[in-house]
């Protein structure tokens, strides 16, 4: 009787354990929905009632950093739940859960979030240092966002979770840097696919007038971006197909005072001596790697601040330093997420229309309005793709994937997406024809 006492305390003991184990969730990605991935995180934490805290690698607002650690106790998951983020592209994104441990990418230490405080309920600041990222970790990812379907990627043929994906539609718009002649406000996608084929060309060949003698340049994200895929397949340029683009290489105060076209590796020795920023970052590491022009920013966010940049006396060079214009008058082109334009157009960006198409509500105030949305929802503007939102193949029960259904169902979009419940129209490939 005593070892069948010693038995159950033991498998009781063993189903406790169980039943309350701790879960780390890992989350990468596409940023376009990192504003309202990171909002849902805290909501639903805040919605437990119980303490919690977070920290994340930067400085300002929590959601305006790629790196997050949340912890505390998640609705409807036993134990100490930890989610941490770590938003580096939709094409990396999906590469780390078909690739790893190779392509795993860094996540903040669960030590940074040990010595806040845990608050229930209300509005954790948190606890933002530049310095938290030093103590990274490589890790396993769970769930990745991407701004484009994995058939859109070199990972087509995978299998990931779940069959349906798609968490929302993400809006993006064609934006010209700061100080743009008022003669630039429309793109065509065949303006854009000779932008993207040839790095620049002359504001006439864009709006018609000979007058217009400045040169436009190409910029824009490297192929590990979900937006540079969307753009190229938008477009009809082909997502595999070499770009030609041109990167900030050095700025003062809101004057961009020179570019370069990226090198094949994202640096060299010639932009170097040319005591020019540049980053191995920048490289292309998806379609095409190591060919000149095809790399472009590896964040968005860097993007985004050039492009509220005027660029009125511009040094722009070529991959290999050779002067192409100098102190000139140039702009600059890129295409990007509603939710990186609308801080771009508040810099001092300009939104451009698409297509003859102009998201006006962008436009003008820096964000979405419903009338914007009505383009959208019914397919006046096709300049958007669905967020997926994936989960590794082996994720198919468990606390992991409660942690997925309630992100998912929960996302904060504000003015950064659209539910796709709320579509009219739809299209049945990234770059499709969008059909009711």
């Amino acid at each position: 009787m005593k070892t069948k006492i010693i038995a159950l305390a033991a498998a009781t003991l063993a189903l406790g354990s169980s039943a309350f184990a701790d879960v780390t969730v890992n989350i990468t990605g596409a940023t376009a929905f990192r504003v309202a991935t990171l909002d849902s995180i805290k909501g639903r934490f805040q919605a437990s009632g119980a303490p919690w805290a977070m920290a994340f690698a930067g400085s300002g607002s929590f959601n305006a950093n790629n790196q997050v650690i949340f912890q505390g106790t998640f609705p409807d998951v036993p134990g100490v739940t930890t989610i941490r983020t770590s938003f580096n592209g939709s094409v990396e994104g999906i590469k780390a859960l078909v690739d790893s441990p190779a392509s795993d990418p860094d996540y903040l230490q669960v030590s940074a979030v040990s010595g806040i405080t845990k608050v229930a309920g209300g509005n954790n600041a948190g606890n933002g240092q530049s310095g938290l990222i030093a103590g990274a970790e490589k890790a396993a990812s769970d769930i990745a966002f991407s701004d484009v379907g994995i058939a859109a990627t070199p990972f087509a043929g995978t299998t990931l979770q779940p069959s349906a994906p798609e968490a929302g539609v993400v809006v993006f718009s064609m934006v010209a840097n700061d100080g743009a002649p008022a003669s630039l406000t429309n793109l065509n996608t065949q303006n854009f696919r000779a932008l993207m084929s040839q790095g620049r060309q002359r504001l006439s060949f864009i709006t018609g007038n000979a007058a217009d003698t400045q040169f436009v340049y190409a910029t824009g994200r490297n192929d590990g971006s979900g937006t540079r895929t969307t753009y190229l397949a938008e477009s009809g340029f082909g997502i595999a197909n070499i770009v030609s683009q041109y990167v900030v290489g050095s700025s003062s105060g809101d004057n961009i005072t020179a570019i370069y076209r990226v090198p094949a590796l994202g640096t060299n020795a010639q932009i170097a001596a040319l005591s020019l920023a540049q980053s191995a970052a920048n490289a292309s590491t998806i379609w095409n790697t190591n060919q000149v022009g095809n790399g472009g920013y590896s964040s968005s966010s860097s993007l985004r601040n050039d492009m509220g940049r005027k660029s009125d006396t511009t040094m722009v060079y070529s991959a290999t330093g050779t002067i192409q214009q100098s102190n000139a008058g140039i702009s600059m082109v890129t295409f990007m997420s509603a939710g990186d334009a609308g801080p771009a157009k508040i810099a001092g960006a300009k939104v451009l229309a698409y297509n003859g198409v102009l998201l006006n509500g962008l436009a003008n105030a820096g964000a979405m309005d419903t009338a914007d949305e009505d383009k959208v929802e019914n397919g006046a503007y096709t300049a958007w793709s669905y967020q997926q939102m994936y989960r590794a193949a082996d994720i198919t029960t468990g606390d992991k994937v409660t942690v997925y259904d309630a992100i998912k169902n929960n996302l904060v979009l504000g003015t950064t997406g659209i539910p796709t419940a709320n579509m009219n129209v739809g299209r049945q490939v990234d770059g499709g024809v969008v059909l009711p």
